[in-house]
């Protein structure tokens, strides 16, 4: 029993001491730890997802109301809506690491690319499409057999072809798609637009035109949405009201940054802060990603053995689009907070399922790698490998 005692201390002794010490380089992250960052990520935004309409707790995200952090306070102080109330308000901020980690894979892969932008969209198109057509096609069936196909044709469609040309954000009159997050659809595709330019920039006049980038990004955001919202369109849907994110995957990436506590620290006080004051709330969006970073830093090498991390890090992109469809019926019973935890749960574990099947019927048969070939993007060769 002793001998059982002192290996469990020794254990936990050996994890502070590993949390304490870590110590990493940004750009020293490779493929293993994005993809247990999606992982992160992606359970973030489907319990945020469910529960944002499960509880009455909103969140700050496209638009900003302070009495919605007041909410939040009376919500999350009863055990049984703790949960609920936490990822309700705060779970959105996992769109935040997707972002960053598209940028950061693309300034890993791509940075020495010499292919046209025609070439390079096109390498994106046939990487992600596949997946987004299929899923739409299995909420086109679903939604059919609920609501009809004529409505499907008539009504959805037009909308759902402006979605796949990358352009529905910025059509008036339209807002969100008919399933939620798929608003992510033509913003990921704008910001591959846009990716060669910020390569050129950053190439031509270093890290401190992206600082210059994202501020008068952050501005044309903050005057134009007023106006904009007139029609429906607000550009946080879009790369401008997150081009600080992006440029800030692009540094990640490109320079030797740590994230040290004196940073951190800070970048927690203003993702606070900036839930219930409207001048920190344009700035908890990067915020929220530095303090991400630097608690993963912290659990890495704890993180890095969580081989299911690693299965939904690798069917994250399905989740983020099936969770928005699959989640349905399941809020629909949620009355109950035993039952709105349950339901969760069993929700998400669907939404995996349902992922990882379509995962397996679009991936490519794998090809024969010599022996000799050498590892992609590993720790040790941070600059290169594949996104």
């Amino acid at each position: 029993m002793q001998d059982s005692s002192r290996s469990l201390l020794h254990r936990i002794q050996f994890c502070a001491h590993t949390v304490r010490t870590s110590q990493l380089r940004l750009d020293a992250l490779d493929k293993k730890d994005t993809t247990i960052l999606k992982a992160i990520a992606i359970l973030a935004i489907v319990f945020h997802n469910f529960f944002h309409v499960a509880v009455k707790v909103h969140e700050n995200e496209f638009d900003f109301r302070p009495e919605r952090f007041g909410v939040f306070l009376q919500t999350v102080v009863h055990p049984s809506l703790t949960i609920q109330a936490l990822f309700a308000f705060y779970g959105h901020y996992g769109v935040q690491i997707f972002i960053f980690l598209s940028a950061y894979g693309l300034a890993k892969t791509h940075w020495d690319d010499p292919s046209s932008w025609h070439s390079f969209m096109w390498s994106r198109v046939k990487k992600l499409y596949p997946m987004f057509t299929f899923v739409i096609l299995f909420w086109a069936v679903l939604a059919a057999m609920h609501v009809g196909t004529l409505w499907v044709i008539r009504d959805a469609t037009p909308h759902l072809l402006l979605m796949l040309l990358g352009v529905s954000n910025l059509v008036p009159n339209i807002g969100l798609p008919p399933v939620g997050p798929w608003w992510f659809i033509p913003f990921i595709m704008q910001a591959y637009a846009l990716f060669p330019i910020l390569r050129w920039l950053t190439r031509r006049y270093g890290w401190p035109s992206l600082v210059i980038l994202s501020v008068v990004c952050y501005f044309i955001t903050h005057a134009a949405n007023p106006f904009l919202a007139h029609w429906l369109i607000n550009l946080s849907m879009t790369p401008i009201g997150r081009m600080r994110v992006l440029c800030l995957g692009i540094i990640a990436a490109r320079y030797p940054v740590r994230v040290r506590s004196y940073v951190a620290l800070p970048a927690f006080a203003v993702f606070i802060l900036g839930s219930r004051y409207f001048a920190f709330a344009h700035f908890s969006s990067l915020a929220s990603v530095i303090a991400c970073l630097w608690v993963y830093s912290k659990l890495r090498p704890l993180l890095r053995n969580s081989r299911s991390l690693e299965k939904i890090g690798q069917y994250s992109l399905g989740i983020f689009l099936i969770n928005g469809i699959v989640r349905v019926p399941f809020v629909y019973f949620a009355q109950t907070a035993d039952l709105q935890l349950t339901l969760s749960v069993v929700s998400t574990a669907i939404c995996i399922a349902i992922a990882s099947s379509f995962h397996y019927l679009l991936a490519p048969k794998p090809k024969r790698v010599p022996a000799t070939s050498p590892a992609q993007w590993s720790v040790e060769a941070a600059s290169t490998g594949s996104d």
